[in-house]
């Protein structure tokens, strides 16, 4: 094998053309990384640098973008991706409670689909509870397990102790792990599946992380900081498999890039086809091409100390442009950029629709565009010396916008924030009902708002250059709110690494649960004993529900935690934990988080773990997740948000039947709306007669959360309703 890319960490500071750091807690995205690490990644030179020949990222405590640590994590993709070689890393492992370096691989596109799916390779991995043994591991497709291998050093040495070497083979159908040479586990395309994700590319990543769900938490035993010391990483690749990288042309494409690995002393020939031109970089690993009315393969032979190999990128066609440029613009919006995906030596035509106009770049590949009002379509033409001619089309629409709040408030809350997307040059003109009052903000797209203790509406007009539109958010009154009951009200629940979710049958429809679907939780073998399951919510503000709740069955005794995060900015996570002790074995029992006290932030997304700290795989059964007002609470909690508005059945697929006999005054009219969860009409039906039956029909939408919203009268009632499948 040759040598085909490395990094020896001799320079001053971190090569930019072989890595790009990573910042951040992995939020909005994926808060914590996905493992509930609890550092925030920067590029600060007290959590990385480079000096004296080696890499050093630092784990240190550290208050930054909302986390308690601080760390450093870096990647090789888009400058560096590969298939099959060997990697190889000198390095030094840190060693204390909650540290966890690694050295891995990430796909570079997610050819069968998020993760695992597509795959992970981790060629070294350790935890600081178990310093003296490193891990290798691959993960694809589901169910998934760890397929991990064990290298242990003899008793009473760490991988802190001195520098080793980790290294991964990774051939078409093996996969093999060695550290300092000594090979300690091997994994074929027998041994799992799916192997298809390992036949495609991958980018090297390092860092060193802090907490999370296999290291466990830092805690009082945790000395910081502590470092990873990296010596070398370096990639080796037999040079017939090298790929060739660059893009499918266009017909008569120009500037065109084409490149393989540099690799020492080694002598590069290219061919193009013969009315294609190299312009620039023959006899290097990179080359420069302007391709003509011809497809037709690019083919190098790579003359090295060792070998001689050839390689090849097929172009059996051309490809069609790429029109690109955003599909929803504003009113009157200007410096708009639409662009095709190369360059070409043909003749371009852009047409844009009445009321924009072509302010720079008619006739190249790249536009300026000033929108007016009105949507329409972006259309570019080409002709060409070839004979040939294409014409693409980007349909372009006005941006609409949604007001954006609570839509479920406890009695006489205060100082709630209300906004609609800002509008260039825009009035804003807002209107609350009469025992709700708009504390700040009139005339500017975000309000302030004191409420009352009804239901109702918040409605603002907005008037731009381009018109006038009015928008409408409902909400409603209540002490509790249901985030999830399984029968009416879901949450999608996403489960961690070797947890199991499902939606079933109540196992015991008794006492203070009678529903009929819940939820069920259980751990597999290998699940970590921090594994839990998680959701994104609208936004729970403790200084208006400080308290939460939910109901367990199960067989079996353990801590039930119940944990919240900020996953938009990242804000430090906090938790309740509980006990279902003996007494509470078999019986649905309702378990009271009482998070009073804590930092009146807004969290968005909430994490339970059942069997907590346990590796225990008995089934967890849940129910009725709930928010309140008050810390003491009554065991019927649903019945304490049921409203006065009887909407049967609910959920239904299509009709919804409605009864207000008892709501609006009698030879009283009223009006219907339906709004969906956006704040956006579905149905209108309007002077309805009070005491009048009435039904409408969403079979035609799609199955969600909706709003009845019902006016009359000076009044106003919501109710949550539910369209099925």
């Amino acid at each position: 094998m040759e040598l085909i890319w490395s990094d020896e960490f001799d320079g001053m500071a971190l090569d930019t053309t072989r890595w790009s750091q990573q910042i951040g807690n992995g939020c909005p995205e994926l808060c914590g990384w996905g493992n509930n690490e609890q550092q925030y990644y920067t590029d600060a030179p007290e959590n990385i640098k480079v000096e004296n020949g080696l890499l050093v990222i630092t784990g240190r405590e550290d208050s930054v973008g909302g986390e308690d640590y601080s760390s450093a994590r870096i990647k090789s993709q888009g400058k560096a991706d590969f298939r099959y070689g060997r990697f190889e890393a000198r390095m030094r492992f840190p060693t204390t409670q909650g540290v966890w370096p690694a050295f891995w691989m990430l796909p570079t596109e997610s050819v069968y689909g998020v993760w695992p799916g597509s795959g992970e390779i981790d060629i070294a991995e350790m935890i600081g509870s178990n310093p003296g043994q490193a891990v290798g591991t691959v993960h694809t497709g589901m169910p998934y397990d760890y397929n991990s291998g064990y290298y242990d050093l003899p008793p009473g040495e760490t991988f802190a102790d001195d520098f080793h070497v980790f290294a991964m083979e990774w051939e078409p159908d093996s996969i093999t792990w060695f550290v300092d040479g000594i090979q300690y586990h091997q994994l074929t395309a027998d041994d799992i599946g799916p192997w298809e994700p390992f036949q495609e590319d991958f980018y090297l990543i390092l860092n060193l992380a802090l907490g999370g769900n296999w290291p466990g938490d830092v805690d009082a035993t945790t000395v910081l900081p502590q470092t990873l010391e990296v010596d070398y990483v370096r990639v080796y690749n037999r040079p017939d498999r090298l790929p060739i990288r660059g893009v499918q042309p266009v017909v008569e494409a120009v500037g065109l890039q084409y490149r393989t690995f540099d690799i020492a002393g080694a002598n590069y020939i290219w061919t193009v086809p013969p009315d294609a031109e190299i312009t620039s970089g023959q006899g290097t690993h990179e080359i420069t091409v302007d391709w003509g009315c011809t497809p037709g393969n690019i083919s190098l032979e790579l003359q090295t100390a060792c070998d001689t190999a050839t390689l090849s990128y097929d172009v059996p066609s051309f490809a069609l442009p790429t029109l690109s440029g955003p599909g929803t613009v504003t009113g009157n919006q200007a410096g708009i950029t639409y662009s095709l995906s190369q360059a070409s030596s043909g003749s371009l035509t852009w047409e844009v629709p009445n009321g924009a106009s072509i302010v720079s770049g008619q006739g190249t590949n790249q536009i300026e565009v000033d929108w007016g009002c009105e949507y329409g379509d972006v259309i570019v033409t080409y002709a060409g010396s070839c004979g040939s001619s294409f014409s693409d089309t980007l349909s372009v629409a006005i941006q609409t916008y949604t007001i954006s709040g609570q839509p479920s408030i406890p009695p006489n809350t205060t100082n709630r924030t209300y906004s609609i997307g800002e509008v260039p040059n825009a009035t804003y003109i807002w209107s609350v009902p009469s025992d709700v009052s708009i504390i700040s903000g009139q005339g500017t797209s975000t309000i302030e708002v004191d409420f009352g203790t009804m239901d109702g509406v918040i409605s603002v007009i907005v008037e731009t250059t381009c018109g006038t539109n009015s928008y409408d958010f409902p909400f409603a009154v209540e002490a509790s709110f249901l985030y999830a009951d399984f029968d009416v009200v879901d949450l999608e629940f996403i489960p961690y690494e070797g947890v199991v979710f499902e939606e079933v049958d109540n196992p015991s429809p008794s006492g203070i649960n009678t529903s009929n679907r819940v939820g069920r939780v259980n751990k597999t073998f290998g699940s970590a004993p921090f594994a839990g399951i998680e959701a994104d919510v609208y936004e729970i503000a403790f200084d208006l529900r400080p308290v939460m709740s939910q109901k367990v069955f199960s067989s079996a005794t353990g801590v039930v935690r119940f944990m919240l995060d900020d996953e938009t900015t990242g804000m430090e996570r906090i938790k309740v934990e509980l006990d279902y002790g003996p007494n509470d074995v078999n019986q649905w029992v309702q378990l009271v988080y009482d998070f009073t006290g804590i930092p009146s932030e807004v969290y968005d997304q909430l994490r339970l773990t059942y069997n907590h700290g346990s590796t225990t795989t008995e089934f967890w059964y849940f129910d009725d997740v709930m928010g309140h007002t008050e810390a003491i609470l009554s065991t019927s909690l649903v019945e304490s948000i049921t409203k006065t508005i009887k909407v049967y059945p609910n959920p239904s697929s299509d009709l919804f039947f409605v009864d207000t006999k008892d709501i609006f005054p009698v030879g009283s009219n009223y009006d219907l709306e339906i709004l969906d969860t956006q704040g956006r009409l579905v149905l209108r039906q309007q002077d309805i007669a009070q005491g009048q039956p009435v039904a409408f029909d969403l079979g035609a939408q799609p199955t969600g959360m909706y709003f009845l919203h019902l006016s009359g009268q000076s009044l106003h009632y919501v109710k949550a309703i539910v369209k099925k499948e």
